[in-house]
Order: structure tokens, then sequence, then C-alpha cells
């Protein structure tokens, strides 16, 4: 409870200052309950050896992003940074994960994120068991500052439908109060860990909620898990091809109330390729 006041009366303070007033929610930890982001962590101060060197706005010739700037900024980023290899180094292991080239901007945005030294202030902030890990916030000034500097805006989704929440699906959060576009949270991502999906649980997703689901998916989901009911309701943008056993780990740490493991969970990104 803390650290969620901390949060919240850091952001009045930087929207006072002009900065960014990124706020967040939380819900109950079923799979509705992912629906809206939540926010909370102190930083680690651990180190990963050969990180990307952060880089400044001046350094990018940036913008402080908003809703009108940030599809054309990260158009053209995107063109000059085509990397889409990550690995997370975590306190339980690496994580490695591929970015998909289908979502572009989502894709260039994570990138550019990861190359300002963003992730490298925050931690897993809620964490599920068999359900999901979610990270990218914190209650430092660090992440709190450099929010201010990147911009404060929302993302409109890039939707494919191939590209759906299996297990090891890397998705962003968004709000889900007033905000009808379904616009992703440019810094707030999570990592599916959910295991395998009864075909009574499909049939229902299909029938009573309306998902749209192929026999393809609908069989991955039955041997390999996923969350299908956030198909749809959040951008897929990559997938973990190695380090699974790292996620459920995580999913498993010892959690407070608010689902926020009470030991943290830090991470540190870097571009492989």
């Amino acid at each position: 409870m803390y650290r969620r006041c901390l949060v919240f009366l850091m952001s009045l303070i930087l929207l006072s200052c002009g900065g960014n007033n990124d706020q967040y929610r939380k819900k109950a930890g079923d799979e509705k309950g992912q629906k809206e982001e939540g926010v909370k962590n102190k930083e680690s101060g651990q180190k990963v050896e050969n990180l990307k060197p952060q880089t400044s706005n001046k350094e990018l010739k940036s913008p402080v992003l908003d809703f009108d700037t940030y599809k054309d900024f990260l158009l053209d980023y995107g063109k000059q940074n085509p990397e889409t290899l990550v690995e997370i180094e975590t306190p339980l292991g690496k994580i490695k994960m591929r970015l998909y080239k289908q979502t572009a901007i989502h894709r260039a945005n994570f990138v550019m994120l990861i190359k300002r030294g963003y992730f490298n202030t925050t931690v897993f902030y809620r964490v599920i068991d068999n359900f999901v890990v979610q990270g990218g916030n914190s209650d430092t000034w660090d992440t709190q500052n450099l929010k201010a500097e990147i911009g404060n805006y929302k993302m409109e989704p890039e939707f494919i439908p191939e590209l759906f929440h299996k297990r090891g699906a890397v998705a962003m959060a968004r709000n889900y109060t007033d905000n009808p576009d379904k616009l992703s949270s440019p810094y707030t991502f999570y990592i599916v860990q959910r295991g395998p999906i009864k075909l009574e649980g499909i049939t229902y997703m299909r029938h009573h909620e309306g998902k749209t689901i192929t026999d393809e998916m609908a069989d991955h989901y039955m041997k390999y898990g996923g969350a299908p009911s956030l198909d749809m309701e959040h951008t897929v943008i990559g997938e973990v091809i190695e380090g699974m056993d790292v996620v459920d780990k995580i999913a498993k740490v010892e959690t407070d109330d608010g689902d926020w493991p009470k030991n943290d969970v830090w991470m540190k990104m870097r571009l492989l390729d």
C-alpha cells in the first residue's frame, strides 16, 4: 500500500512539473484482472555486463513524445533500429525473447526503451501464478524521470489475429478505464505464463465471450497453454524463445496482497540482434 501511494504521489508531482502522469490501476488476479495495469517497485541496483549504453533525447534527436508525435517518430526509429532479439536478466535467471516485426510501432517502442535504459530501472511488479508476470514499472524517481523525458503517450493497438496469447507470449499492458480504443501503455508489458486450458474453457470463450479461436489456436492452448481471453484486447509484441523455466520461477515467488513480489524481481535488458 505504501508503494502504491508513493507512486501516485510521484506521478502527481511530475504532472505538476509538466512530466508524465502515467497512472495505473489493479484488479483481482484472474484473466479479467489483467485488464488494468498495476504499478510499483524499487530499484535493485543490480548491473549487467555489456549492456548497451543509455542514450539521451539529444542523441536520439527525439522530442518528448505524445499521442500526436509518437507514431511518426517510432516508424522512423524502427527503420534505423531493426533489432528483434532481447535478453532479460533477472535474479532467477535469463529470459530470451523475440520481438515481432509485424507489430512495427510497438517493436520500435520497446527497442527504444531498451536503448534508453528504461527497463533497467524497473521490476516485475505484478506476478500471478498460472496467469502472467508483468513488468516495466517502478516507484523510484529514476523510472518516473525517464518517463517524463520520453513522454506521456499511449499507442494505438496493432492487433494481428495470428499473434495470439499463447504461453510465452509477450504483450503490452493497458488501462481498461476510459480507453475504448484499447490504447497500449508504452512502458509496461507482461509475459503469459498460464498452462494448458481444457476444451470446456475454449468452448465457453467461443460461445459465451465471442472469442475467435481457430482450431489451430485451440490445439495450441490446450497442449501448451495461454490466455485466450486477452486476445484482441492487448497487442502481442513477441514471444519467449528461451527461459520459460525462469518465467515459471518468477510466477511462483511470494507476493503481497497486491501481487507485488516481496523480494523485488529486478530486470536488466539488452538487445542481442
